[in-house]
């Protein structure tokens, strides 16, 4: 059977029988590769909020909650200076290039973290990805830090929106969504806004281990019982 044959076939099996708009998560879902490969690719995901207009009946003080998450996901893991970045790449070599992202939808969003890892780490990738983001949920990050991370955003923001291309795309997410001109006009501002400790409320109200789907693609004998054992860790929700 062909490596496509395979993994289409694993994504059938974990999430075929997902409804549109449902979430059910599931732990971990193993799909065999042959030959057995040095390196597994692990992504957890959870549902995350998406800016969204009248039309969807959210109020206009929502506008400003996916910066927080935009600034959270930035600290957490999706910067190179990122948390978990330094501490399974830089501190643990575990894998070369982690990195997390929010997912923007109509009127719907995701929350998730991927990264190719070697084999045999599988578990402790996973085990100091939820590290991470318990550490967060419970501890504020310092002022200094989260001003780097603004400091970051802010810059990503101006050069999204410095060419043609980066401006539309912006202005085509304004009318799916149902937004007002000033999500943009005022978001370095908003972003700006966002504190220490609305940051660790981002993260324990949308970045949840208990509501990711974990899958993991590798060798199955390898990765398997890492996976049980990744399971059994898992603490109660903060």
């Amino acid at each position: 059977m062909k490596h496509t044959d395979l993994l289409r076939r694993g994504v059938r099996c974990a999430l075929g029988a997902l409804a549109l708009g449902a979430c059910s998560p599931k732990t971990a879902a193993v799909v065999t590769t042959a030959p057995a490969p040095a390196a597994a690719t692990a992504t957890a995901a959870a549902p995350a909020p998406a800016p969204a207009g009248p039309a969807f009946q959210i109020p206009v003080e929502y506008y400003t909650l996916p910066n927080g998450l935009r600034v959270t996901n930035s600290l957490l893991g999706g910067s190179f200076g990122s948390r978990i970045t330094r501490n399974i790449r830089e501190d643990k070599g575990y894998t070369y290039s982690p990195y997390s992202s929010v997912g923007t939808h109509y009127h719907t969003g995701d929350w998730s973290e991927s990264a190719d890892v070697t084999t045999k780490d599988t578990y402790n990738s996973l085990h100091e990805i939820v590290n991470e983001i318990e550490r967060l949920q419970k501890t504020p990050p310092s002022a200094d830090e989260l001003k780097g991370i603004q400091n970051y955003e802010s810059g990503m923001f101006v050069l999204r929106n410095s060419n043609p291309g980066g401006i539309i795309s912006q202005l085509n997410n304004l009318d799916l969504q149902g937004l007002p001109d000033s999500f943009l006009t005022e978001q370095v501002k908003n972003i700006n806004a966002v504190t220490p400790a609305q940051v660790s409320a981002t993260a324990r109200q949308y970045i949840r281990p208990e509501a990711m789907t974990i899958v993991v693609v590798g060798d199955q004998k390898v990765v398997a019982p890492q996976i049980k054992k990744f399971q059994d860790s898992l603490k109660k929700p903060l």
